[in-house]
């Protein structure tokens, strides 16, 4: 009977613009609430290649994160692009270093790296996030500037 009434009052603080009413017990779920609310309006967007090449025209103050590894981004990588290898130990260490409040366009190799440390970023409290969902050679086959 109380999971009934938590999700009762979960759904009704959900629908509602203000808990001001809420009792003490309510406020758990009504923080809850806001906090689900945070994260799902955090998530990284996905953008495919021609996309991704839009919003650097867009947006030049986007920082653009290389997640590959060293070899891959001496081999080639966008223009203006920071590397940040997702495989090295201090990986969460150097992603928590970065201007959270700044916005970015993250890719791999073929994007499932770049999912990976989006979420992360996400989880970090990143402002914005733009996950390139197909990767270094779809974005340089859709005209992004390579270095």
């Amino acid at each position: 009977m109380k999971k009934l009434s938590l999700v009762l009052v979960a759904g009704a603080l959900l629908a509602s613009c203000s808990a001001e009413s809420a009792s003490s017990g309510d406020t758990t779920v009504a923080v809850a609430a806001q906090t689900q609310t945070a994260a799902e309006t955090a998530k990284a967007k996905k953008v495919d290649s021609q996309e991704a090449k839009a919003l650097l025209a867009q947006e030049p103050g986007i920082v653009v994160l290389d997640v590959r590894t060293p070899a891959e981004f001496a081999a080639g990588h966008l223009q203006n692009a920071t590397l940040v290898d997702i495989s090295a130990a201090d990986f969460s260490q150097r992603l928590q270093a970065l201007d959270k409040s700044k916005s970015y366009l993250v890719y791999c190799a073929v994007g499932g790296r770049s999912h990976q440390a989006a979420q992360q970023m996400q989880q970090l409290g990143f402002k914005q996030v733009y996950d390139a969902t197909e990767g270094f050679s779809n974005l340089k086959n859709a005209g992004v500037p390579v270095e």
